[in-house]
C-alpha cells in the first residue's frame, strides 16, 4: 500500500487530468459505459424472460455498478481511497 500511496503522490491532478481525456482512456470510458448498460440489458431481458435467479441478478448489477464507477473515476476518489485529501476536487477533473 506504501507504494500506491508514493505513486500517487507522484503524480499530479493535471496528469490525471491529461490521462482522463487521452484518446485511449475516453474509448475504455466509452467502452465501461456501453458495457455496464449491455448488462443491465441483458438482465432485463432475462428478468422478462423469468430466468435469472436473484444471485445472477445481484452480480450483474454489482458488475454493472463497478463498471460505471470505473468509468467515472475522480482524481478525489483516488486520493481518498489512499488516505489523501477531503474530496474538494471532486467533480472538476472530468
Amino acid at each position: 500500500m506504501e507504494q500506491r500511496q508514493a505513486m500517487l503522490e507522484d503524480l499530479s491532478e493535471e496528469a490525471f487530468r491529461a490521462w482522463r481525456h487521452h484518446p485511449v482512456t475516453r474509448a475504455v470510458r466509452l467502452f465501461l459505459t456501453d458495457y455496464g448498460a449491455s448488462i443491465e440489458q441483458r438482465m432485463l431481458g432475462r428478468w422478462r424472460a423469468g430466468t435469472i435467479t436473484l444471485a445472477q441478478e445481484h452480480e450483474a448489477r454489482g458488475r454493472a455498478a463497478l463498471a460505471a464507477e470505473m468509468a467515472e473515476l475522480q482524481w478525489a476518489a483516488m486520493r481518498a481511497f489512499y488516505g489523501e485529501g477531503t474530496g474538494e476536487t471532486e467533480g472538476r477533473d472530468a
